[in-house]
């Protein structure tokens, strides 16, 4: 070994941290690239059936694209990363986020908080809204525990 030619191991601490990071979010980095690949190809075969019959070929291959679907969105359901893939699921975690805010805000006794602080509340409730009629137009209040 020469003395220009860096050291292969042991990783630094850091490197070895941030290595596990990247190793625990891989799954659901596949799952959101499979799905997203899968879904083209599902919607390619979809338009290409409207034409007219699929050939045997093109019905399981349609057939396996909506299973490679339902499999990445199991992964990320479970992984709580359904947003990634349904803009339903990332308006709810919006919401969420939002009610963070105002909660933690909100919890300040009123006499401590600031002008900003109060606008940054009223902004908060007022996003909320928004979103939370959004999702009763879709239906899906159940994503925020609405009925």
């Amino acid at each position: 070994m020469t003395s220009t030619t860096a050291p292969t191991a042991p990783l630094p601490a850091a490197a070895s941290s941030a290595l596990s990071r990247l190793h625990a979010a891989f799954p659901v980095v596949q799952a959101v690239a499979v799905y997203e690949t899968a879904a083209v190809h599902a919607v390619q075969l979809a338009a290409l059936a409207e034409a007219g019959p699929l050939s045997d070929l093109d019905a399981d291959s349609l057939a396996h694209a909506e299973d490679l679907m339902a499999g990445a969105r199991a992964t990320l359901a479970s992984a709580g990363r359904l947003d990634l893939i349904d803009p339903l699921h990332a308006k709810a975690a919006e919401y969420y986020a939002l009610a963070a805010v105002v909660d933690r805000l909100s919890s300040r006794e009123s006499h401590y908080m600031t002008s900003s602080d109060w606008q940054e509340v009223y902004a908060a409730q007022e996003e909320q809204t928004r979103l939370h009629f959004e999702l009763k137009r879709a239906g899906r209040l159940d994503l925020i525990g609405g009925a």
